[in-house]
């Protein structure tokens, strides 16, 4: 056990291995760790992606890529081994179900503060979600759901779906085609857009020969509020259930049906819905950093994915008062103290509601790229614009940061870069709503 301590910059030697360097969320963590003293190397199977930019890393370095997972996992166990002490901690949902997979093995080189790997599934993967979520103990809503597949849902139950519906995946662990799902208008349409699903929607073999029928597509009540109304509810819940969140409202998403959120506003917690999210967790084992969504559809709430991990919003907490990675960071040291000192100070600290978080580049690129092909309107696109200089003094950008300048430029580089290569497709992730 190491010396508890509760100052702002920790000791010579310490240090945070983070993955995923295009992640906004793996950006926001090198920043949180770099400002506290910590040193962080970042690992990519990229040399461009943003966050190896970031003036607070401090050594870059390639990994094999995720889709060789099995070497993936031997390369870390070998740089842990070589760097002991370094913290471990995954930013996307694959390395989340990866790590907590392999804990075992990556906690004999590296600090961690990772579940178990059926514990991490059940949250990741939508069918074992909901199960848990309908325990009389949790008592989350969830979206009428039906499987597909073997034990799934029968010819009988699909002609009753009240449409439109959408058709997901039950995962997004190692999914490799990177859909979130289609819309279906009508019963006509929901065999061949089942058959487009088989067709495009492809797995890794590490997921599906170890959870065989994971990779069967579910089918989903569409509510229109998912267009505008998106409650996030983000925090961190240590092994104790101690816990600390700020909730946001997702305004705006690319694209606007079904897609990444551009724009968020700040929300008071609803004290219901954590006691909710904190019987989820106790129920499922689930500790660490979060980031729950929910459709608000008036009073109720209807939880459509939970991240247990890194998320690419973080910076957004950061500014409300919550270091995330510090969290993680004492809790994976066992530094009881520090880490009480952090939820005490995150839980006095009361966000205004003024606060807003944007993703500024892409935001840009969507009200042109809509507003030029009638998807939005011109009233529409003034707004949003207006919306954007109204809470500019308030604002967390998803990249840029006067402080870290870098990683913004090469996030617009980047985008540039994707439109020279790939027009067509390009544009239509930024205009149509499918």
């Amino acid at each position: 056990m190491l010396v508890s301590s509760v100052n702002t910059v920790n000791p010579s030697g310490a240090s945070v291995l983070l993955l995923g360097a295009d992640y906004y969320g793996t950006l926001a963590a090198a920043r949180c760790f770099g400002k506290r003293g910590i040193r962080v190397t970042m690992a990519d199977d990229s040399t461009r992606a943003r966050a190896l930019f970031s003036r607070h890393v401090s050594e870059k370095v390639v990994h094999p890529p995720l889709s060789k997972p099995e070497a993936l996992v031997d390369w870390l166990v070998a740089w842990g081994e070589g760097h002991p002490g370094t913290l471990l901690y995954p930013p996307n949902d694959h390395l989340a179900w990866l790590f907590a997979l392999h804990r075992d093995r990556l906690a004999k080189a590296f600090l961690m503060y990772s579940p178990s790997e059926t514990t991490v599934l059940t949250l990741l993967d939508k069918t074992r979600l909901h199960d848990a979520c309908a325990s009389p103990e949790v008592g989350i809503e969830v979206p009428e759901t039906h499987a597909v597949g073997a034990g799934g849902a029968t010819e009988a139950s699909l002609s009753k779906l009240r449409y439109p519906v959408l058709i997901k995946p039950r995962t997004q662990v190692f999914l490799e085609s990177g859909i979130k799902g289609f819309i279906v208008q009508d019963h006509g349409q929901l065999a061949s857009e089942l058959a487009r699903f088989r067709d495009l929607v492809a797995f890794h073999r590490v997921l599906t020969n170890r959870h065989p029928g994971i990779d069967e597509p579910m089918i989903q009540d569409y509510l229109p509020a998912a267009e505008t109304s998106i409650l996030s509810v983000s925090g961190f819940v240590a092994e104790d259930g101690a816990m600390v969140a700020r909730a946001a409202m997702k305004v705006l998403q690319r694209p606007r049906k079904v897609g990444i959120g551009l724009c968020f506003e700040s929300r008071e917690a609803e004290r219901e819905l954590l006691a909710k999210l904190a019987a989820l967790c106790k129920k499922v084992g689930y500790f660490g950093t979060f980031e729950a969504e929910f459709i608000a559809s008036g009073e109720r709430r209807f939880l459509i994915d939970f991240n247990p991990r890194f998320y690419s919003q973080m910076a957004f907490d950061g500014a409300r008062g919550v270091p995330l990675p510090m969290l993680v960071w004492h809790a994976a040291r066992g530094d009881a103290r520090a880490l009480e000192h952090e939820l005490s100070q995150a839980r006095t600290r009361t966000p205004t509601g003024r606060e807003v978080y944007c993703h500024k580049t892409m935001l840009d690129l969507v009200l042109a790229l809509q507003g030029l092909s009638g998807q939005m309107s011109r009233v529409d696109v003034r707004q949003w614009r207006l919306w954007y200089d109204e809470h500019r003094t308030t604002m967390t950008d998803a990249v840029r940061d006067p402080d870290d300048q870098l990683p913004g430029l090469v996030d617009a580089a980047l985008w540039a870069s994707h439109f020279a290569q790939h027009p067509r497709s390009f544009v239509r992730s930024f205009v149509f709503n499918r």
